[in-house]
């Protein structure tokens, strides 16, 4: 006889072979949300990544953790992607360990520049900022792209369109752009006047 005062009762599957192992989205989205909110679209992107492949392999790990201290699982994270993208037949990803040492220098490179006090005009250490900000960039897009195809998603489409919520991350991100341009321009027009 069944216990009618029991909780229902359901198989939970945290291991599911039908869930991708990694995150899907469009590099054109990635490039979009990464530059509207300053770099910091990256702590989400990490997040999804590990979440993905948390429940996806059963791995535990802290999700949450790995995307905060990114650059000590950059390394780990490739070498999941290359290797999915590689049993699966896809070819090779050679570059993955070189890609994610590029992200963890220029990630760290660009916190110790931005530190150091810049002068009155825009100058070589500007320039150096810029440079160690595009470059994490370009390493998420090269690791995003192998992604997608270990996905069976090689686009993102799954992923390309933008919610609500990363429309209103892209407003606040060019609101604040806005004003880093607003800064210049008066920095410019102070120093020329």
């Amino acid at each position: 006889m069944e216990n009618p005062y029991q909780a229902p009762q359901a198989e939970l599957d945290t291991h599911s072979e039908s869930s991708t192992p990694f995150f899907t989205t469009s590099t054109t989205k990635l490039i979009v949300l990464y530059i509207a909110t300053l770099g910091l679209y990256r702590l989400y992107w990490f997040y999804k990544h590990w979440k993905a492949l948390q429940v996806h392999e059963g791995l535990k790990v802290a999700p949450v953790w790995r995307s905060i201290f990114s650059i000590f699982f950059t390394h780990s994270l490739f070498k999941y992607i290359a290797n999915s993208h590689q049993e699966q037949g896809l070819g090779t990803w050679g570059a993955h360990a070189m890609m994610a040492t590029l992200y963890v220098l220029m990630t760290v490179g660009g916190e110790l520049a931005a530190r150091i006090p810049a002068s009155d005009v825009f100058g070589v250490w500007d320039i150096a900022l810029l440079v160690t900000s595009v470059i994490p960039l370009y390493t998420l897009y090269e690791a995003q792209t192998y992604a997608n195809r270990a996905n069976q998603d090689p686009d993102g489409e799954s992923n390309s369109r933008f919610s609500p919520w990363n429309i209103l991350f892209i407003l606040m991100g060019l609101a604040i752009w806005g004003v880093v341009v607003l800064g210049v321009l008066a920095q410019y027009t102070a120093i020329l006047g």
